[in-house]
């Protein structure tokens, strides 16, 4: 692992303060970290994924193509968030979607099978991803519940409020995908929005 990868671990690490600051030091060691360029595609579709993910740095969307073959962006990923391909680890069927990076981003990756020793020996680690997991649930059921009764106006201003800055991390036109509009519908919203901050 590289130094850089490393230091982005190990501020990670720290800023949970139930990790003692040596097994902060351990754990940097031995937690499998990857460095990936923009546009890498990290899973690819139809394939059997036993890994999961989580973003220490940079952003991904998660995407599918429809009956048209054109690319519908189903999640958007930035720091802090896990990604998991549950059907393809728990169920053994291939995967549906792929995995893509829009920014360079360093992921720390998730072996089940590794996990399982790793939780035996660090304990504080199963409290931490319990957390994270629990309320990265909580985030999802909520945006869920308020992106399906929302008007496209409502689902863009709620993105904003909700993930501030991301949509300057993103293409717009994957965004409007995201978002379940044109871009030309995304954009006259926009211009909506500006039109009304200006009065």
């Amino acid at each position: 692992m590289a130094s850089r990868e490393k230091e982005i671990l190990k501020e990670f690490l720290s800023s949970f303060p139930e990790i003692k600051a040596e097994e902060v030091e351990e754990l940097s060691e031995i937690m499998p970290v990857k460095a990936f360029a923009k546009e890498a595609v990290i899973v690819q579709s139809g394939v059997q994924c036993q890994l999961c993910y989580f973003v220490l740095k940079g952003c991904l969307r998660q995407f599918i193509l429809n009956e048209e073959a054109e690319e519908k962006t189903i999640a958007l990923y930035t720091e802090g968030q896990a990604i998991n391909f549950y059907d393809s680890r728990n169920l053994g069927q291939l995967t549906s979607s792929t995995l893509q990076c829009l920014e360079d981003a360093v992921l720390l990756v998730g072996d089940p099978e590794a996990d399982v020793s790793l939780y035996a020996k660090y304990p504080v680690l199963m409290d931490v991803t319990r957390q994270m997991l629990e309320a990265e649930l909580h985030l999802a059921q909520n945006t869920h519940a308020r992106f399906v009764s929302a008007s496209p106006m409502d689902r863009y201003i709620n993105f904003l409020k909700d993930r501030p800055g991301l949509a300057l991390r993103v293409p717009q036109y994957q965004l409007a995908s995201y978002l379940g509009m044109t871009p030309e519908s995304l954009s006259r919203i926009k211009r909506r929005i500006a039109q009304a901050e200006r009065g």
